[in-house]
């Protein structure tokens, strides 16, 4: 007698309801191949309401070189590192334009200074390592290009007297000028008509008037730049207009001395 073996009928796969939920491996892979990524700690959103928004504000043009303080005494600020070209003229003394230049270097930009006066920029250039530390002296026309770039942004002054040539090296991305006149001069108005910025210190009553004619001044600041005191400087952009007044370091009046408006 043989013995027979019994096998269960051929029909249907039966699972249990573990054996048919996906693995966590399988569902990993599954959200990646989604594109959802990997999954994260579980945190509550971060929602702001309506009524809080208005009190969301991020500082604009409060990165650059600190030019002094305003009215109130908050930091004012030059934004000379720009990615579009940027002309400032600053009517005024040698001392704050050697200021803003130590400061811009501190920054990290380059700062090339074409001068008709070396002597009066040589101790600045010894000072910050001969020149080999972001700060270099050029005769008149002989800056050669820069190089500036949003890793290396550039400073150019231009310290050439009261009718300074048109410059070789002029601004560009990442690349801005300063101009330095020392009194409202025959070129002035064309200067500050190209210019984006530009800076007034103490003038004459005369010059006063043709600024306020050239720059659209109101009656109140043309009367009060005669009267400015020494480090004291109206900046004006467009329609701004903001009174600032620099105050040195210890270490700048080491260097440059105390402000002044006559050099």
């Amino acid at each position: 007698m043989t013995a027979s073996t019994t096998r269960p009928a051929a029909g249907p796969a039966y699972r249990t309801a573990d054996e048919d939920r996906p693995s966590a491996a399988q569902r990993v892979r599954g959200r990646l191949l989604g594109g959802f990524g990997l999954l994260g700690p579980r945190h509550g959103r971060h929602t702001v309401s309506a009524q809080d928004l208005d009190r969301l504000a991020l500082p604009i043009g409060d990165d650059g070189v600190v030019a002094g303080v305003d009215a109130e005494g908050q930091p004012a600020v030059l934004g000379l590192n720009r990615p579009t070209p940027y002309d400032v003229v600053l009517i005024g003394g040698l001392w704050t334009a050697q200021v803003l230049a130590l400061r811009a270097a501190a920054t990290g930009a380059r700062v090339a200074v074409e001068t008709g006066r070396p002597e009066s920029w040589i101790q600045m250039v010894h000072a910050m390592g001969g020149g080999q530390n972001g700060l270099a002296v050029y005769e008149v026309g002989r800056v050669p290009p820069q190089g500036a770039s949003a890793g290396t942004p550039v400073l150019v002054v231009r310290d050439c007297g009261m009718r300074p040539p048109r410059g070789r090296v002029v601004s560009g991305p990442w690349q801005s000028v300063l101009t330095l006149l020392p009194y409202l001069s025959p070129v002035a108005p064309r200067l500050l008509r190209q210019a984006r910025l530009a800076g007034i210190q103490q003038v004459s009553p005369d010059e006063a008037g043709e600024l306020g004619r050239i720059m659209g001044l109101s009656r109140a600041e043309v009367e009060s730049l005669p009267t400015l005191v020494d480090g004291m400087t109206l900046w004006c952009a467009d329609r701004d207009r903001q009174y600032v007044l620099t105050q040195p370091t210890d270490a700048e009046i080491g260097l440059l001395g105390t402000p002044r408006r006559m050099d």
